[in-house]
Parts: C-alpha cells; structure tokens; sequence
C-alpha cells in the first residue's frame, strides 16, 4: 500500500549501521518487547549461503556499493596487496593449511574436506570429502534450501587420503558455513585421529585472522546478496521479495531485499493500534586487514553499510500514556553469513537484524500517521595497533518525512521503525547497534496534514519533527583479530539527530451559520 508514495516523497539519503552489526541483536534501546504469535521459523526469501557474484551486469550509471581493491603495497613492504571480493555462492570446501613461515597468509594445502561435525564448546570436529562446487548457481532462488547434496559428487578415495594426509597439528581451518557450522569456523588443530568412513575427527582451538592472514594487506567492501539472506517472520502477516529499485534508485544488480508487514502493536490494557510497514534493505559489508605484527594486524576494520527505505503507518486510539518506554513489535529477523575471499581463503562475516515498529504516547490522542526515511546507516570498528579499538557511527544522510498525518487529542506521539543489528566473523559478535528512524509529533487541539500536498489544517499548536538514534557497543568477541581483548562493551558513540518539519498554532474558521 505504500509503492505509490514510496515513488512519490523518496529523498535521497543513507542510513549507515556497521557492523559490523549482523543475528544475535540484542536489545540497546529501552524498547519494550510485547510478545507475539510467532509461526514457525521458515526462510521466506532463499537461505543460501554466501554472496552473489560481485561483478555481475548492472544498468549504465546505476549507483551500486562496489568491492574495493587497494593499490598494490609499496615495494618495500614485503606483504602484496589482496583483493577483498565474495566467495562463489554455495561453496563449502574449507581452506585448510599451515602459517607461512614469513609471516604469509596460510597456503591451502589439504582441499577437498568440508566441516560435517562441529562442536566449538568442545572444540571437536570431523572432516569428510566435500561434493564439488556446481558449475554456477541458479539465477533463481528457490523458496527454501536444497536437501539433496550436489549431483557433481564428491572427491575421490585416493584424493581424500591424500587431504587427510595433510591435516596434521598446527593446520589451521577456515570453513566457510556448513550444515554443521552454519556461521562457519576458524580453528587451528590441535590432534587428529582417524574416523568413520573417510571422515578425519579433530582436537581444535579456536584461532585468529592474525594467524590466518598473517602479513597480508586487504581492504574492501562486498554488497550483499539479497538471495542468500534469511527471513523469520515473527508475526503472521509478513511478506519478503526481492527487486532491483531502493527507493526508486536503482541498486546493486543483485536487488534489494523487501519486507512488509501488516500487524497490530499491542498497547497496555488490552488496547492496540493498527500499524503496517515497508522496508527495503541493501547491505554491504567492510572488512580491513593490515599485516600482523607480532600476533596483531598494525590496522583492522569489520563493519557494515545498510542502505534502507522505509516507510510506515500506525492509526488509532490512545486512550493513555504508554509508560516510561516505547511499545516495540518485532516483526522479521534477517540473517545472513556473506563468505568473503581475502588472499584465497573464506572470512564468514555474520549479519543478523531484527525489524520492529514501535511507538510511544503520553496522553489521550487519535492518531494517523504515515511516514518513510531513506539513507544509508553505517557502524564499523576500527583497530589501531598500541591505540586498540575505536567505534564510528553515522547516519548523517538519514532523512524521515511525514506523508500523511492526522492528530485529535492532547498528546505527544512518536512512531518508529527501527532494527537491532549485529555483525561479527566465524560466529562471534563483535559490534551490537540499534538503528532507529522516527516520526514524532505533539498536539494540543487537531492537526491534518499530507506532504507533499496543501498546507496543513490545524485548530490549536502542534509541532512535527524527523529523527534517527543510533547506538550500540563494541564487544570482547573482536579477539578474533588477534588484537588485545576489549574488556567488557565498548560503548559506540551515540548519533542523535532531530530535525523540525512542521510547527505552528492556528485556529479553524468558523462554521458559518445556515441560512
């Protein structure tokens, strides 16, 4: 119900969330949860794993997030420069090898074997002979993931032995997701022993990107492939689809990711209001990594760039104040494991967001409200070596307009669609943000207004004002870079602005008399 003024009152913005922020999101806002039905856990858009292929066809002058390749290292620097692009989707051979002895990146040297047991809090493992990737995948996601294995079948007896030779103490493994590590894993051996069949059982630790990547310099930012992110509705009436516009801008080739929502917010006392919802995301992710030294990079980077339009709508009755905090309905979690390539070898980067719409009074008012935002969210961390982490938000381009509103009573109502985000790498959260574009309003008499259109029709004061909150912290779980562990959260800098979009006081004309 809202393409029309999606086309219609589209401004230009982003909205910025790094994650490095990606699915185990907890709360950072002090939203209030209200339980809902949930169905159960079916992927509504394709579960595949991985990204899309970055350099896939797109229509001339279309804006797109681009992979990044860094200029080649300067000549005395003994580390080249690695492209960071993704990884062919649906690839599940982990990469598996020794720590160059000059401080190099690991050399696969056992292929092959993919991960079908994993244990991380007993740090087990088994290793089998991995099917061959398919030629290419489907230019169609199917509704849900495939449970018959690859036709092409798997690697031969004499080419498993061979592998599972070269597993021994000391090899590192990097999996990309699996059955058996969905998020994927990054482990180094620490015993092997024979197993069923051609499978090889393992002793592990967990291990670092410093070990994986040793001196290696790599810098880049990979779109994410709409096809391979999952959705969980979290309510009934919830739909997900895949386009190519954002806004009425033409994205990256591989689409955007679209979900709308159709639902009751629950309020204190029985009572609820009406609410529906559009949103559309195109995620990118970053990922930096610059030359370990002494079991730390000098510099690294994990975060995440969320490209969104949005627009929403809550109507009805509010009889009371909602309480000290917001009335919050998620809606929608989102997942996604985006393989990225970086000097041959996997680096899963973990993306989880939940979608929620939430809305918050302090009187007695009939609401009807409508609005969307548009922008582009990012949150990343940045590693310094002897400085340790810093936190950036920014959501400096977000921009949150009103397109229909009418308001009868004595209150402030605010309106909000927001996502808890997360980000991390090989199932471990390293950045936790909220995202939190809103529409709040505040009226002493009666207030209708539609923009774009005439001007508003009020009888009393009211003011209407656009915001975006973002918060969040960075986590312990950043070790995985090698880099000194953070104690406890890190706080992220909170981004808070507000802008005025209507505001004044006026009296109706009188009814005249009939004559």
């Amino acid at each position: 119900m809202f393409k029309s003024a999606i086309g219609r009152a589209v401004r230009p913005a982003l909205l910025t969330l790094v994650l490095t922020g990606v699915a185990a999101c907890g709360p950072t806002s002090p939203g209030t949860p209200q339980a809902a039905t949930e169905p159960a856990t079916t992927p509504v858009a394709a579960a595949a794993t991985g990204t899309g292929p970055a350099a896939a066809a797109q229509p001339s002058g279309a804006p797109r997030p681009r992979t990044t390749t860094p200029a080649a290292a300067p000549s005395a620097r003994p580390s080249a420069s690695a492209p960071v692009t993704a990884a062919p989707a649906g690839a599940q051979q982990a990469a598996i090898g020794t720590p160059g002895k000059d401080g190099g990146a690991v050399t696969a040297t056992a292929k092959n074997l993919q991960l079908t047991a994993y244990d991380p809090a007993g740090g087990t493992a088994v290793l089998s002979s991995a099917p061959a990737p398919s030629a290419a995948p489907s230019a169609t996601p199917s509704a849900t993931p495939s449970a018959t294995p690859s036709a092409t079948g798997s690697a031969t007896p004499s080419a498993t032995a061979s592998a599972a030779a070269a597993v021994q103490p000391g090899a590192l493994i990097a999996s990309p997701p699996t059955a058996a590590a969905p998020q994927g894993a990054l482990v180094a051996v620490t015993a092997v022993q024979p197993g069923a069949g051609d499978s090889i059982k393992l002793a592990t630790r967990p291990a670092t990107l410093a070990e994986l990547l040793g001196g290696t310099e790599a810098d880049g930012k990979v779109a994410v492939d709409p096809h391979g992110i999952k959705v969980t509705p979290l309510v009934k009436d919830l739909k997900a689809s895949i386009g190519a516009d954002l806004g009425g801008v033409k994205a990256d080739a591989s689409g955007t990711l679209e979900v709308d929502v159709n639902a009751p917010i629950p309020l204190p006392e029985g009572a609820s209001v009406a609410a529906t919802g559009s949103l559309q995301l195109h995620p990118a992710v970053h990922f930096a990594y610059h030359g370990a030294a002494a079991g730390s990079p000098r510099t690294a980077s994990i975060g995440f760039d969320l490209g969104a339009h949005a627009q929403w709508k809550v109507t009805g009755d509010l009889s009371r104040s909602t309480g000290a905090a917001p009335v919050r309905l998620p809606f929608a979690k989102l997942q996604a494991s985006p393989v990225l390539t970086v000097a041959g070898l996997p680096v899963v980067v973990n993306l989880g967001l939940t979608c929620y719409l939430e809305i918050s009074a302090d009187g007695q008012v009939h609401v009807e409200a409508e609005q969307e935002a548009t922008g582009t969210w990012s949150v990343r961390a940045d590693y310094t070596g002897g400085k340790g982490w810093s936190p950036l938000t920014d959501a400096a381009d977000t921009k949150v307009s009103p397109v229909h509103l009418r308001l009868n009573g004595k209150a402030g109502v605010r309106a909000a669609l927001g996502a808890e985000a997360s980000i991390g790498l090989y199932d471990t959260v390293g950045v936790e943000t909220t995202v939190a574009p809103y529409l709040s309003a505040r009226a002493e008499g009666s207030l209708s207004a539609d923009v774009p259109g005439n001007a508003p029709q009020a009888q009393g004061s009211w003011s209407v004002v656009g915001g975006i909150d973002l918060n969040g912290a960075l986590t312990a779980h950043l070790k995985i870079f090698g880099t000194p562990i953070i104690e406890g959260k890190l706080p992220l800098p909170p981004f808070h602005r507000e802008w005025p979009l209507l505001t004044g006081s006026a009296t109706l004309p009188s009814p005249r008399p009939s004559s």
